[in-house]
């Protein structure tokens, strides 16, 4: 677990890397309140404790954020965000849920438990990244906001803290040749991790003038398929994030993204961030992305695919209005 979450302290640092190296400003300040804005610390009370077995569970949805930019037809926009998350008097789940309407339309949700203080230390204090890119469908205003999803798992009503910051990383980012944003989002439906999985894949074409492509992945990973009964009460598996590029020569390949995550029952899920950056070679515009995903112990977990759906506002699954957010998925941003 302490592996874990130094990693997740080279996952911000690698982020703020790729701000550098794509040029754009990703400070946690708040210069322009349109395209970034920082919240909390928020203490969020009357979480809602957990129903009888077989009832869905209610979840509180409070949005912290706000952020909108102008955008053109075709343009892609860079959308990221952090949601840290302790203090929690119970085992709460948390979700970072983006939504984005206006000019473009995504939703992008991440999410795992925050222990109390009796809890796992690397659980206590959480950060959750969740980053995607939206592309603008009509030429307009693109408003993005931030929702906290959370539900105690226990029996009792609990609170928990929260802060955190949305943004818009880039405005502007670049396509493959088709003019089409470089993203692969898994669909509804969970892939169970028996040996080894590979998803999200993503194939592109890139049109002649990048010279390198910061490629980003993030995993939801789940301690228990639902396949079978999860008495070891806790699954391990591997996260591997790969990219090569060909069609020219002396094409090369991203070093290979690696971490290792052990989900015990409690934490039950896990958001898996994974960050590499390959060199462009003259000629080499096809770019092959994966993340591989391998069982190493416990129970058998999944990759998680899209959440359907999840109400708009604080209910259960299932009431109205409701919607669907993308999970597990899979991005590049050339420059």
């Amino acid at each position: 677990m302490k592996t874990h979450a130094r990693f997740r302290r080279l996952v911000v640092a690698s982020t703020a890397a790729l701000a550098a190296f794509a040029g754009v400003l990703m400070g946690t300040g708040t210069a322009d309140a349109a395209t970034s804005q920082d919240f909390g610390p928020t203490v969020i009370m009357d979480i809602p404790k957990a129903p009888p077995v077989g009832t869905p569970a209610t979840q509180k949805v409070v949005p912290m954020a706000t952020i909108s930019t102008t955008v053109t037809a075709g343009q892609t926009a860079y959308v990221y965000s952090e949601l840290r998350a302790y203090a929690a008097d119970q085992v709460n789940l948390v979700d970072n849920e983006v939504r984005c309407s206006g000019a473009g339309s995504s939703n992008v949700v991440m999410g795992e438990n925050v222990l109390p203080s009796t809890g796992d230390p690397a659980h206590r204090d959480i950060n959750i990244i969740t980053r995607f890119l939206v592309s603008a469908t009509s030429s307009g205003t693109l408003n993005c906001t931030l929702y906290l999803r959370t539900a105690s798992t226990s029996a009792y009503v609990a609170k928990e803290t929260v802060s955190g910051n949305l943004r818009f990383a880039d405005t502007s980012v670049g396509e493959d040749a088709s003019g089409l944003a470089l993203q692969k989002s898994l669909p509804e439906g969970n892939l169970p991790v028996t040996g080894t999985t590979t998803a999200p894949v993503l194939d592109r074409t890139l049109p002649p003038g990048y010279s390198k492509l910061a490629v980003i992945a993030d995993v939801e990973y789940h301690r228990c398929a639902g396949t079978e009964p999860c008495t070891a009460n806790y699954s391990a598996a591997k996260f591997t994030l790969t990219a090569t590029t060909s069609g020219g020569t002396g094409c090369g390949s991203a070093p290979a993204a690696t971490t290792t995550e052990s989900v015990p029952r409690g934490v039950n899920h896990a958001a898996i961030p994974l960050y590499t950056i390959v060199t462009l070679a003259p000629g080499c515009d096809k770019v092959h992305a994966q993340v591989t995903t391998t069982h190493t112990g416990g129970d058998i977990g999944s990759v998680g695919g899209a959440a359907s759906g999840l109400t708009d506002s604080t209910g259960q699954s299932g009431d109205t209005p409701n919607h669907t957010s993308a999970m597990t998925h899979l991005f590049a941003v050339p420059s």
